[in-house]
């Protein structure tokens, strides 16, 4: 498996495209990722979201147009926010083609040969969610370096983002495991789950 990954737009949020067995999947293409998504994908199987919010689906209209046989994943409760611009960022709306439903605990999925897990922790959005596939974490807005996802935005929730801290923190896994942001720089499931201990104290 090769990971790529590249920051887009004002709030320099990154796109990734995985790459395995001469397909890709893209996670989060936002605002102007469309030309190096096109140019980096001879075979895209899906187009996986994290959350709705805009600076993570922003392209996601042109690439589906580009790309009629992508599939679109987006957690159920964001889904609102792919199919109408309601923040008026100007966002092309768009389908998804499966809705992700958020359980607060886990949705496997085998999509072309790659097995996803999709974990819904709520809060900073209703639907967010990070997205586990073999040794690595795709986070969104839900964690960063030594930081968290915001939950002061219209849809946010600080008791469910409590909540999900604390789920987070509680899951099991015998080997660390990469978590790739939704902005900045990459880290650790073991480091961040110790981090986030303090967080959840402080809120």
């Amino acid at each position: 498996m090769l990971i790529e990954s590249k920051a887009f737009g004002p709030y320099e949020t990154n796109c990734y495209i995985i790459h395995q067995d001469n397909k890709q999947w893209i996670i989060d293409p936002g605002m102007g990722a469309f030309d190096w998504v096109v140019q980096k994908c001879c075979n895209p199987q899906a187009i996986l979201l994290t959350h709705g919010h805009f600076d993570h689906i922003f392209d996601v209209a042109i690439l589906k147009k580009h790309f009629p046989q992508l599939q679109i994943f987006c957690p159920r409760e964001d889904a609102f926010m792919l199919k109408d611009d309601c923040f008026d960022t100007g966002i092309t709306p768009c389908i998804p083609d499966i809705e992700i439903s958020g359980n607060k605990s886990f949705v496997k999925l085998d999509v072309s040969s790659l097995e996803i897990i999709y974990h819904h922790f709520p809060g900073h959005t209703p639907g967010c969610s990070i997205i586990e596939l073999d040794e690595c974490i795709f986070s969104g807005d839900f964690i960063f370096r030594r930081s968290i996802g915001r939950f002061d935005f219209p849809y946010s929730n600080a008791l469910d983002m409590k909540e999900s801290l604390e789920r987070f923190r509680a899951l099991k896994r015998d080997k660390d495991k990469i978590i790739y942001s939704g902005h900045g720089e990459h880290t650790s499931l073991f480091a961040e789950q110790e981090n986030v201990r303090f967080w959840i104290q402080r809120m």
